[in-house]
């Protein structure tokens, strides 16, 4: 393997990192605001999956840019390290990047820290406005990220109402994809009728982010891709087919989900049906992200 497919595959799996790092602090918060079950083993579970990403994704973001400057001085492992290639990448749109992507992990760290150890100081199960402001804290953060894609991507360089799409499209994502292990994780309780309350809900929310996630996924495609000929006859544009027969799939999943598993919950009392459906769910979503940041990568719409 040569050494710019090295950091082109380090670029890659930064990406994926980061992606999951955002969906893991937004989707968690919201998932512990709408569906928890108050206990303080559930949320202490969350809250360290929301750190570990956090730190995770801001260790990727560090990454990421070693890459850039990696594949820039084009001298090896040791030209990650060249301060003067640093120094200059640093003043362009990739600084920036880094920047806001590194300001926004450090609030997501700062917040699952502050609630980590106010959790940890209580003697009660959390109220509703602990997890308001837990989910107020982690949308700061997670705002920064967004601001981040404004200086890098295909993206970056298309209409303010193409950047709002990419940026509707990655909260949607996130609230989604990161509700979904700690879904997996408050369904591994006995109080099945309170579970498919809280399921019942989710599912009613998941219309409208699935609804917006498509939406703005459609603009966004529109945007790339010129001719239905390039979703068959580019590299990019067989990626982004098989990205969206993933997401179909994932829909289909959910599916399952709202109309056969979650009703049947009342009529017994085993949940593993719908904790396998979850698995698949987040099996399906893992490989949606790192095409997707295969996409962002290596890959790009032949227009650009």
């Amino acid at each position: 393997m040569s050494i710019t497919s090295c950091w082109e595959l380090l670029s890659v799996l930064s990406k994926v990192l980061i992606y999951l790092g955002a969906a893991s602090a937004l989707g968690g918060a919201f998932c512990l605001l709408n569906y928890s079950d108050g206990k303080r083993a559930t949320l202490r579970h969350i809250l360290g999956l929301h750190l570990t990403g956090a730190l995770l994704g801001l260790h990727a973001v560090a990454a990421a840019f070693l890459a850039q400057v990696g594949t820039a001085s084009g001298s090896g492992l040791s030209g990650a390290f060249d301060r003067e290639m640093a120094g200059l990448l640093l003043g362009t749109q990739l600084g920036d990047l880094s920047l806001f992507r590194a300001v926004g992990f450090a609030i997501l760290i700062g917040s699952g820290l502050s609630f980590y150890q106010a959790m940890v100081k209580r003697t009660r199960a959390p109220s509703r406005l602990f997890y308001q402001r837990l989910f107020a804290f982690n949308a700061f953060g997670f705002i920064f990220l967004l601001l981040s894609f404004r200086f890098g991507g295909h993206v970056s360089v298309q209409s303010l109402s193409v950047q709002f799409a990419l940026a509707v499209h990655f909260t949607m994502f996130a609230l989604w994809v990161g509700a979904l292990y700690p879904l997996l994780t408050i369904s591994r309780t006995e109080q099945v009728a309170e579970l498919k309350v809280s399921l019942e809900r989710f599912s009613t929310h998941a219309v409208v982010i699935v609804s917006l996630l498509l939406l703005s996924g459609l603009t966004l495609m529109l945007s790339l891709i010129h001719s239905t000929a390039e979703l068959f006859t580019t590299p990019y544009g067989i990626a982004l087919t098989l990205k969206t027969v993933l997401v179909v799939v994932l829909l289909g999943i959910a599916a399952v989900n709202k109309f056969i598993i979650v009703p049947r919950l009342l009529l017994q009392t085993d949940t593993a049906q719908f904790q396998r459906s979850v698995s698949v769910e987040i099996a399906v979503a893992v490989i949606l992200l790192l095409l997707t940041a295969y996409l962002s990568t290596a890959l790009g719409p032949a227009s650009h």
